[in-house]
């Protein structure tokens, strides 16, 4: 008998598969390394692009502490100035409401007072010119005030949104007049208690 005799090595199907895994693996960990890598760089860019937006907000932060610190600082002495003033002020503003609201023209609009030590500021709207007069000689004949003060006269703008008016338009709408008048009040009459007497 021949005897059979392989002078080749013998060559295992299990290195192949074995080496094909480290393959996989490698593909597998570079891929992983670049993502990180690329991750990496994208945040490291994401955080270089928001620090000066960051640094601004704290910025504005530290300055509406420091305006909320004021604020508070302003509140404390505007309660000490508002009691000061009540005490100062000491005339009833309900007839001097009254008086103001009664003397005014048909078709007008009372839109705020304001008051102070000696008078109040009252802004009201009228349809003409001729309207404001008849109230503001109303109101120089009232007994509540010594004097009337005429401030500032504007027109309401009848084409707010800046749109083109067709000529119609413009004839039917009446501009209305938005005047600030000054009423110095007569301490006299109200201390002695104005109609009460």
């Amino acid at each position: 008998m021949i005897p059979d005799i392989n002078l080749l090595p013998k060559i295992e199907k299990g290195e192949a598969s074995l080496n094909i895994a480290f393959y996989v693996v490698g593909i597998v960990s570079l891929i992983t390394l670049g993502l990180l890598i690329w991750t990496f760089f994208s945040a490291k860019s994401e955080i270089a692009s928001t620090t000066p937006e960051r640094d601004s907000l704290f910025a504005a932060r530290d300055g509406l502490q420091t305006e909320l610190a004021s604020y508070q600082t302003l509140s404390q002495g505007s309660l000490e100035e508002s009691v000061a003033f009540v005490e100062r002020v000491s005339y009833p503003v309900s007839p001097i409401i009254i008086e103001t609201r009664n003397l005014l023209p048909e078709y007008t609009y009372l839109r705020s007072y304001a008051f102070s030590e000696l008078g109040v500021q009252v802004v009201v709207d009228f349809e003409t010119l001729k309207a404001v007069s008849n109230y503001v000689s109303e109101l120089q004949r009232s007994p509540y005030f010594s004097d009337v003060q005429v401030g500032t006269i504007s027109n309401f703008d009848i084409n707010p949104a800046g749109e083109e008016a067709n000529e119609a338009l413009l004839f039917e709408e009446v501009p209305r007049y938005n005047v600030e008048i000054m009423l110095v009040i007569d301490q006299f009459y109200i201390v002695a208690g104005g109609e009460e007497q």
